[in-house]
């Protein structure tokens, strides 16, 4: 009981039957995870790793999900206790009552799950029974506002000798080498990438004059859930004849000949989370957009040929925005981006072989009246080639 909360709910018992299946890793794959987390950890001098659950749902950014496989799901307070040499801990809240705990206990490769109305208690108390007191504990997300500064100030008073470092890095260090080995990863990845192009049929056939957006949206959100992939997910979208900014919510524009609909979506399989940017167009567009648009094209096989060649992702990225500022153009987003599992790109250093991220040239005129914006998710080879991993055209798309 708390001044916010009016009384205590019991705890739900764990490890009843159910019915609760979805796509998920192995414990294999668990074991890989934690094998380089802990690897990572001892290169980095961390006794410990503290990571909490992003401010709402995002799994693009969910490092605990990752070390869990539970999907903290309207759970803000959910807390990991990682340490170099003994068990984890998994605690949740009961702020919202006891589903938590059962939900965790369903998937959650953690087996010691702790449930609390202030869950960073809870992670005191684990740090003290580690004999931690004075250890070095690493905080995954805080500089990137996954981590609760709340927390973060309880970790501080409650353990005034620790010695607290940012962990993010040595987080993705382990994520990165595993999203480049792991051929369950990889598995996982073609199967949302699958799951992305079935959403672009869907909405390439729902493309009709009259047909609202908000419509467009369901018609590719139905197909994403029937196959598997998880619900929320990342989502954007923008119609018009001269659309530049994709946003949410839906629109309720009714699409006209000569219009231009483009969608951005996450698919999340088995907590992978692979993006693509698709445009269509009912019918020929206005010369300024469909000019934009083979602009775009350039600019694509451009990147393509030169994450080939060993450059830095940093040194790529400023190539395409002189060749966007040359031809007239301003850029709306970044041109290349969502690396690995982590989505941290390593801006000084050039993609290495089994990574896999988006490329989507972007571009739009100086008065941000019209833009045009395409691309997919792409792996390097273990030769050093680009493997395009949609069957999705990178381009628009006349219906």
């Amino acid at each position: 009981m708390s001044e916010f909360i009016p009384y205590m709910y019991k705890g739900y018992p764990t490890g009843l039957e159910s019915s609760w299946t979805f796509p998920m890793p192995s414990e294999k794959e668990r074991d890989r995870r934690w094998h380089a987390i802990r690897e990572s950890m001892k290169k980095h001098n961390l006794d410990c790793l503290i990571v909490g659950a992003p401010r709402g749902y995002m799994p693009s950014t969910n490092h605990l999900y990752y070390i869990s496989n539970y999907v903290p799901f309207a759970n803000r307070d959910t807390l990991v206790v990682f340490p170099l040499d003994e068990e984890p801990q998994l605690g949740v809240s009961t702020a919202l009552g006891p589903q938590f705990l059962h939900c965790a206990s369903e998937t959650s490769w953690i087996k010691e799950i702790v449930s609390s109305l202030y869950p960073a208690q809870e992670v005191v108390r684990k740090v003290k029974e580690l004999k931690l007191e004075n250890g070095r504990l690493g905080v995954v997300g805080y500089r990137s506002g996954v981590f609760a500064a709340s927390v973060y100030d309880t970790l501080r008073e409650s353990l005034p000798v620790a010695t607290f470092e940012d962990a993010t890095a040595a987080l993705g260090e382990a994520m990165d080498e595993v999203s480049r080995t792991s051929e369950e990863q990889l598995a996982l990845l073609r199967k949302a990438c699958e799951i992305i192009d079935l959403s672009y049929e869907a909405v390439a056939e729902a493309l009709k004059p009259g047909v609202i957006e908000c419509e467009l949206w369901a018609a590719a959100e139905q197909v994403i859930i029937k196959n598997g992939g998880w619900y929320p997910h990342f989502m954007l979208a923008t119609s018009g004849p001269s659309p530049t900014f994709l946003r949410a919510p839906a629109s309720h524009y009714t699409l006209t000949m000569g219009d231009v609909v483009m969608f951005e979506i996450n698919v999340t399989y088995g907590g992978v989370s692979p993006q693509i940017c698709y445009a269509l167009s009912l019918g020929k567009p206005k010369r300024e957009v469909e000019e934009m648009f083979e602009f775009c094209k350039e600019l694509y096989q451009f990147s393509l040929l030169e994450l080939e060649k060993n450059r830095t992702f940093m040194d790529i990225e400023l190539d395409l925005a002189n060749r966007i500022h040359n031809a007239g153009y301003e850029p709306m987003t970044p041109q290349i981006h969502l690396y690995n599992m982590m989505n941290t790109m390593p801006m000084g250093s050039p993609p290495q072989p089994g990574d896999y991220f988006t490329v989507h040239p972007n571009v739009c005129n100086k008065d941000y009246t019209a833009g045009a914006k395409f691309g997919d998710a792409v792996r390097i080879t273990k030769d050093g080639r680009v493997e395009r991993l949609q069957r999705t055209l990178a381009k628009l798309n006349i219906i």
